[in-house]
């Protein structure tokens, strides 16, 4: 075992006891300490991603829906009967967990039939931390165009 050099980092009390007593109660076992350690490392992760779409400029990648573009790494996520499915933008196709590659039409329809897929997906774009609903986005999209024109 390798020695790993540690720093203190000082929380208020009432913070690090709430945080305590949530992980004895719903995640047993698991030290305070190593918790802490990887929602950081988490975190970092996601604000790394963040600070490098910045620089990059706009993605070279991605899935053209209809008049919306879905950037390489978009997240995709559709609820039936109270399971959620997550599917994600991979170079220029949405592909599920599992691999395969499908339409957004085909995501939101994987257990049913007639779900119009701007009202049943949600998505999350690279380096977002929220979800937005398809249509909404859509409209968004719509909106920012109209101003461009006039």
């Amino acid at each position: 075992m390798t020695h790993v050099p540690m720093a203190e980092v000082h929380l208020p009390l009432s913070t690090f006891l709430e945080l305590e007593f949530h992980l004895l109660e719903t995640r047993p076992g698991v030290k305070t300490g190593a918790f802490v350690t990887e929602l950081v490392q988490r975190w970092l992760t996601v604000e790394t991603e963040r600070l490098a779409l910045r620089r990059s400029g706009p993605p070279m990648h991605g899935f053209q829906w209809k008049n919306v573009f879905l950037p390489d790494g978009t997240r995709l996520r559709t609820d039936y009967q109270h399971s959620q499915e997550f599917a994600k933008v991979t170079h220029n196709r949405i592909r599920m967990d599992d691999g395969r590659s499908l339409t957004p039409s085909m995501f939101a329809n994987r257990h049913t039939k007639g779900r119009n897929g701007w009202r049943f997906i949600w998505l999350r774009f690279p380096g977002e931390d929220y979800w937005v609903r398809a249509a909404d986005y859509r409209r968004h999209v719509e909106k920012q165009k109209q101003s461009q024109s006039v």
